[in-house]
């Protein structure tokens, strides 16, 4: 693999052995207009988010509930393509400390160019990009131009599987593995079941010493105060577009801090 770029490196900074979770937070390019949204993350980055994930729109979104699949159709309707994610991605890291980190489906990294996607996004700032829809069998172009490019390529890891599966997902990550709160699409509003997060958990740090990050279903505060005592960053989205809608950019930032103070304090595992 080639050296990791600086913002590659820094991401591994940022979650190497910290004395509580960070805090993620999911945008979508596109949702507002590039200078808005460059605006809205740079916000939350000095409301106490510290990874920025920039969320490339697709149609095709299977991963995804209401919340983020009509906020990718309204940013593809505005025209939003690549170009305008990777303007983010740079402006974004340059205004802040915070990591950039890019979540795409796998279409419209294909369509772009693996190779030229990896570099550009390389150039940009960005620390790597996930890309869940993308079966680790089928994943060596893509981790290859990453590592080229170095670059991370965090994983999804579905608790559905076994621990052979989760090992071969495992050797091809690198920055983080993702675990979802909720064995779901995007946006659950139910009950999260802390005990199957936390034993989850425990079976990836059996197979791997990558760092844990976990969202999806992790709405309020309270919750992520609870899943930061078994992650290792917590990441919010859907309950973000969600506050960005009904109170605008001071109400979305509000929530942002709230999150962050959580995670200053997270619960004691079993609480």
């Amino acid at each position: 693999m080639a050296s990791l770029t600086p913002a590659a490196a820094e991401l591994n900074v940022l979650l190497d052995k910290r004395r509580h979770p960070a805090l993620g937070v999911f945008l979508p390019v596109g949702y507002l207009d590039v200078a808005g949204g460059v605006d809205a993350l740079l916000t939350f980055a000095y409301s106490g988010a510290s990874i920025l994930e920039v969320g490339v729109p697709h149609y095709d979104a299977s991963f995804d509930g209401p919340v983020i699949t009509s906020a990718y159709r309204r940013a593809l309707q505005r025209g939003t393509d690549m170009q305008h994610v990777l303007t983010t991605v740079r402006e974004a890291a340059l205004g802040t400390p915070a990591a950039v980190v890019v979540m795409s489906y796998w279409h419209p990294v294909l369509r772009y160019g693996v190779e030229r996607f990896a570099a550009d996004l390389a150039r940009a700032g960005g620390a790597g990009a996930m890309i869940p829809d993308l079966p680790i069998e089928e994943a060596a172009p893509w981790l290859s131009a990453a590592r080229s490019a170095g670059i991370h390529t965090p994983q999804f890891v579905s608790r559905r599987g076994g621990d052979d599966r989760l090992a071969r997902v495992a050797e091809g990550a690198s920055g983080w593995l993702y675990a979802p709160a909720a064995d779901s699409v995007t946006g659950f509003q139910g009950v999260l079941d802390y005990s199957a997060l936390d034993s989850f958990t425990r079976r990836i740090r059996r197979i791997s010493s990558l760092p844990v990050v976990t969202g999806i279903g992790v709405n309020e505060a309270e919750q992520a105060r609870r899943v930061g005592s078994i992650a290792d960053a917590v990441v919010t989205g859907s309950a973000l577009l969600l506050r960005l809608q009904s109170h605008g950019l001071k109400g979305a930032a509000e929530l942002v801090s709230e999150f962050a103070e959580a995670l200053l304090h997270p619960a004691h595992p079993g609480v």
